[in-house]
């Protein structure tokens, strides 16, 4: 797990305390702080790597014949036994996906039907899932996607560490601006907390073995996660003191 902080002042609004005319003030739309004060306007970004947990898995099943009613029969049956396969899975997240049957047209008028349905398998037992996965390609499913991401709740649970770490990183900003500038103190104005960056996924090498010929057993799939960088950035608006 690796963290990082990176703090930027994106602007330091240094609104001196001159009087203006009212009419100034309304024509330029400044709000001016109160004499001798200075409005500091700022941002602090905190990132965090963390290891992707949550494996996932797409296959599919496919089948063509000049008859659209064998194509279907053929992918319901492979369907219900890969889904009676798969509730012996613990742990294992187990969706279907898209369903379609096309008709080709080949030559000399000849016309093919063919079809294909999706099945996804999801889970953080990695090994669960790469067992699965390997079952199913020895059944006759082909492997569409093998993925490694980060868990929806695990990125959740270091958002409020991040956003803590932020404001701390906030404060010491403003602490050292205000003694920069001989300022006797601040007070955070205005705080910004909805800044949340996208998580950006780094990715490892995986492999999908397709199932070997002649119905022998087929290697399962290889997977290893990478890392998922979390960051949060909070803005914010300082006023300090004279």
């Amino acid at each position: 797990m690796r963290h990082a902080t990176a703090l930027s002042l994106l602007a330091i609004t240094l609104l001196a305390s001159t009087t203006l005319a009212p009419s100034a003030r309304a024509d330029d739309g400044l709000q001016l702080p109160p004499t001798g004060h200075t409005l500091l306007n700022f941002t602090a970004t905190e990132r965090m790597s963390l290891p992707q947990d949550l494996l996932t898995a797409s296959l599919r099943i496919e089948a063509r014949s000049s008859d659209p009613r064998k194509v279907q029969a053929d992918i319901n049956t492979a369907m219900e036994k890969a889904l009676a396969t798969a509730k012996k899975a613990a742990g294992v997240k187990v969706t279907t996906g898209g369903y379609q049957v096309y008709e080709q047209r080949l030559e000399r008028n000849l016309r093919m039907w063919q079809g294909q349905q999706t099945l996804q398998l999801e889970s953080k037992n990695a090994a669960a899932v790469l067992e699965l996965a390997g079952q199913l390609q020895a059944s006759g499913f082909a492997m569409s996607g093998l993925s490694y991401s980060l868990s929806p709740e695990r990125a959740e649970s270091v958002r409020d560490e991040l956003m803590v770490k932020a404001l701390g990183s906030l404060k010491a900003k403003a602490a050292l601006v205000a003694r920069t500038l001989g300022k006797s103190g601040y007070d955070l104005v205005d705080v910004n907390l909805g800044g949340d960056m996208p998580v950006v996924p780094m990715y490892r090498a995986m492999r999908a073995e397709m199932a070997m010929a002649d119905g022998a057993a087929a290697t399962p799939p290889s997977a290893e996660p990478g890392e998922t960088e979390v960051a949060v950035t909070v803005a914010a608006r300082a006023l300090l003191k004279p």
